[in-house]
């Protein structure tokens, strides 16, 4: 197992690179590798700085509703019979 900051000098980032850059790709690697979202560290000082500003989520019983658009195939195309200039 790597250590995250051998991982990083092998993609090249920047040693000098602001730590939220680099706390943004590490919480990105574990977004995409376990599905979970975390806070990086910035995200928790400032939360604990102005707990006032954070907003809780609201548990609903019922999941969020996924949107679906039927398109009228029949008016995407063209009646008028003229040809597009290119």
């Amino acid at each position: 197992m790597k250590k995250m900051g051998t991982l990083m000098a092998e993609l090249g980032f920047n040693k000098e690179a602001p730590d939220s850059v680099k706390e943004a790709f590490i919480k990105h690697l574990i977004k995409a590798s376990a599905g979970v979202n975390v806070a990086t560290p910035s995200e928790t000082l400032e939360v604990k700085k102005n707990p006032e500003k954070v907003k809780p989520l609201l548990k609903t019983s019922t999941p969020p509703l996924q949107l679906s658009f039927q398109f009228d195939e029949t008016l995407a195309v063209s009646t008028s019979g003229k040809k597009a200039v290119s």
